[in-house]
């Protein structure tokens, strides 16, 4: 699919808003933790602006803050500020948002997207600031009206905002993927898209191939999956194209993604920044952050993405969309490296992991961040295969096994009886059986019809009940196949 008209390239920056893994909310002592689904349970006194109320900031939520910008190697401010950002909307109590605007925690620097074709590129990041979230408006509960939810109320949020670096809707959705992963490889967030732990704003123009002018752009609000977040830009660009292709304007506003329709639609006029009125909050004084306190949270972090793909591909000799994906999961990453140090076979622990044990756990209703087979089971379940004890396909029969479980490898394959049957002369006996059965298609396997040759040789796993070593199956019938040529061929003299 053509992402962007030829003579269009499409300007596209991203806000990513990140609720942070803290116990209470960012400016009051209510749970920020999700233990109830009744509505407006989780909304402290402060977080619904209740008069004579103050906020406290909290301590965490600053960490977490930092403990991202230095993953980007973003300079961190040595003192940041909390402001009042005016606007009225009905699930917001206050009626303005304690944001940060003019001092925020993290500063600009570079965040390096790793694209599918190897390349890397440099997206910028203008800045990272903290703010409290807002309540929850549900307009589908009632027939004929909205109603409120509050529990969200003051969750603190890590706001990431990206220059308008992003060509296509692949390179965006590429890096809203790989914000995510870094968040949750540092355990700041969740990252449950589904739960709305993250939700992505894209800011979308259009302009003339070449160009270095910068053109009305339009806000696309609450993406809160890869999906949406590409069709919705999809859309808006094509959308955009026949307004400017037509000779008509692009309006500045905010708009939102249906998927049932497949389009953008109009919500608001889009804001101008001198509009929400920012001023510093009188109850929240400048933080001063002490050199002392960034190294130490620096000094915590553990080995980055980044880091540990381009280590992955120079000891271990994967290929760099391998280890890309490797890298995607912390857990993944670590299952991998602690199961090749155990069986010395990269190359089918990363088989095995981005294969088998993926497609497991996507069949689970909610899969755990954690895999649930440990790198001893899986060393020993490759060194297994590779040593012939058990085919490949047992070997996944196993795994699933597996799977949440402590079981001894060895003693599965013995009680279950899964173990290989490599006795040539047994297999050489299936063979024949199969064939003396099937003589009428052997003609036709001749003369060069592949599909008969793997249905031979599945009839023979089938003869074995699975056990037959799959590779001298193959050697048996090249060789019984091989005696039916020189036969026809001193037939034929």
């Amino acid at each position: 699919m053509k992402e962007v008209a030829p003579n269009w390239e499409a300007v596209i920056g991203l806000e990513v808003h990140v609720q942070l893994n803290t116990r209470s909310k960012l400016f009051s002592r209510a749970s920020n933790k999700r233990t109830t689904t009744l509505p407006n349970q989780s909304a402290g006194l402060v977080d619904l602006a209740y008069p004579g109320t103050l906020p406290v900031l909290n301590r965490s939520a600053l960490e977490l803050a930092i403990r991202f910008g230095a993953a980007i190697n973003s300079p961190i401010a040595r003192v940041c500020s909390f402001e009042r950002k005016n606007y009225f909307y009905p699930d917001l109590p206050k009626g303005y948002q304690i944001s940060q605007n003019s001092q925020p925690i993290v500063g600009a620097g570079v965040f390096h997207l790793w694209l599918e074709d190897g390349r890397s590129k440099a997206v910028r990041i203008s800045q990272v600031h903290l703010e409290e979230d807002a309540g929850k408006s549900i307009h589908d509960r009632l027939s004929n009206a909205t109603v409120l939810d509050f529990n969200r109320a003051g969750t603190p949020l890590l706001e990431i905002v990206t220059e308008p670096d992003l060509r296509t809707p692949t390179e965006a959705v590429a890096c809203f993927r790989q914000l995510r992963a870094l968040v949750i490889w540092l355990d700041l967030c969740s990252g449950r898209l589904d739960e709305g732990a993250m939700r992505c704003d894209a800011n979308v123009s259009l302009r003339t191939r070449g160009s270095k002018d910068y053109s009305t752009s339009v806000e696309l609000k609450n993406l809160n999956s890869y999906k949406f977040l590409e069709k919705g830009l999809q859309y808006e660009l094509e959308r955009q194209a026949t307004l400017l292709s037509n000779g008509n304007t692009v309006e500045r506003e905010t708009r939102s993604y249906n998927p049932a329709s497949g389009r953008t639609e109009s919500m608001r006029r889009k804001e101008k920044s001198e509009e929400y009125r920012f001023f510093p909050d009188p109850d929240l004084p400048p933080i001063p952050i002490s050199e002392e306190f960034i190294s130490r949270i620096r000094s915590s972090l553990p080995e980055l993405p980044a880091s540990m793909r381009d280590r992955f591909v120079e000891k271990y000799g994967l290929a760099p969309d391998i280890a890309y994906r490797l890298t995607l999961e912390r857990s993944r990453a670590e299952l991998f490296e602690a199961t090749v140090k155990l069986c010395a076979a990269p190359h089918e622990a990363a088989n095995w992991i981005l294969g088998e044990l993926t497609a497991i756990q996507k069949t689970q209703p909610s899969p755990p961040r954690k895999t649930s087979v440990s790198a001893k089971q899986l060393a020993l379940l490759i060194t297994r295969v590779k040593d012939g004890t058990i085919s490949s396909n047992t070997g996944k029969e196993l795994l699933r096994t597996l799977w949440e479980t402590n079981l001894d490898i060895d003693e599965v394959i013995k009680t279950e009886d899964m173990s290989q049957i490599s006795d040539s002369d047994q297999v050489e006996l299936w063979t024949k059986t199969v064939i003396d059965e099937n003589l009428e298609l052997i003609p036709r396997l001749l003369k060069g019809e592949e599909k008969l040759y793997e249905f031979f040789i599945g009839s023979v796993m089938k003869k074995s009940r699975g056990k037959a070593n799959p590779h001298l199956v193959r050697q048996s019938l090249e060789r019984r196949m091989l005696k039916q040529c020189k036969d026809r061929s001193t037939e034929d003299d």
